[in-house]
Order: structure tokens, then sequence, then C-alpha cells
């Protein structure tokens, strides 16, 4: 009897093991923006060229985006008609359409940098980059919030967002973050 409880109990450890092998503390937890990121790549190239090209760091261009991507119907980026035609008159891309995923990140990189020098904004504030994106820059200097409850809790949600998402960015695979990425695209 005691032969068969030394088996059972040998059996547990052994069992108990392998699953601390294959759950245990140094997994890492599943990240949800890495997923999504995994799941998109067609559309992260042209979030990561937007450090790059205008600084704006990779969170704070995805949390300006307006999931999901792959819906052609509907628009990623939801601009003032001023704002989008003065974007397109400047980097001369008549065609652009907030509905291509490629132009609304374009825009968005394009709009974060006019806020960092016409609204003084550093790239971590991603709340006040939002607000400005929505009212346009010479409102975002008269906006008030205690007027605007509303959508003084959509820029404190979005700001949350975007410093979570940073985290997370420095738990994904390296190859989303760095530069050596875009090397490895897909060329055909």
């Amino acid at each position: 009897m005691n032969i068969k409880i030394a088996c059972h109990l040998g059996f547990l450890s052994l069992f108990s093991l392998i699953l601390t092998g294959c759950f245990g503390s140094d997994t890492k937890p599943a990240m949800p923006i890495c997923e999504l990121l995994d799941e998109n790549d067609e559309w992260v190239e042209p979030a990561v060229k937007l450090k790059e090209r205008y600084g704006t760091p990779l969170s704070l261009a995805l949390v300006l985006l307006e999931p999901p991507l792959s819906d052609l119907d509907k628009k990623h980026v939801r601009p003032r008609a001023s704002d989008w035609d003065e974007y397109r008159i400047r980097s001369e891309r008549w065609d652009a359409s907030p509905y291509n995923p490629e132009d609304a990140l374009d825009f968005i990189g394009w709009y974060t940098q006019l806020s960092t020098q016409r609204n003084n904004l550093n790239w971590q504030a991603a709340g006040d980059h939002y607000l400005a994106l929505r009212l346009g820059h010479g409102d975002f200097h008269r906006f008030d919030a205690e007027k605007y409850p509303e959508l003084t809790k959509q820029a404190e949600h979005i700001q949350v967002r975007s410093e979570s998402w940073e985290r997370e960015l420095q738990g994904c695979p390296s190859h989303w973050t760095s530069e050596s990425w875009l090397k490895k695209l897909k060329i055909w």
C-alpha cells in the first residue's frame, strides 16, 4: 500500500512539475498590443515608420487610430475637414483617404508632429494629442475641461491606454519596436 501511495505521489509530483514548466511563473502573460501587432502587420509598417519620419511614438500612433483596421468601410481617423485638407495640401497626397490605414497613420504622424510644435505637447501626452486632434490646434488652447467633462474623460482614457500600450510594447518581441523590423518586411 505504501508503494501505491508513493507511486501516486511521484506521479502527482511529476505532473505538477510538467504543469509548472508549461504554465509556471516564467511564462510571460499575453500582451494584447503585441497580439494586435502580430495580427495586423500590414499596417504596422506605416506606424513604425512614423517614428522615423515624424517622431511619433508607436503607442501614440496606435492609440489615436480607430481600429478595427480590417474594416474597409470605416474611417480609421476622424480629422476635422480643415485639418484633413491642410494635410493633403502640405503632403501633396491628393488621393489620401481616412478609410485607408496607411493614409490615416501618415495623417496622425503629421498632425502629432504639428501638435508638438504648435501646442508645445510632448510625445507622452497622448490625451492632449487626442484633444488637439478632436478640437484643432487653436481650440485646444481655449479648451475648458470643466465645460466638456465627457471629452475630458475620453482624453483621460486615451492617456491611460497609451501608457499601458507603451509598457506592453516593452515586452513585445523586439522586431515590432526596432528599426531592424523594417528590414525584415516582406518584399515582393
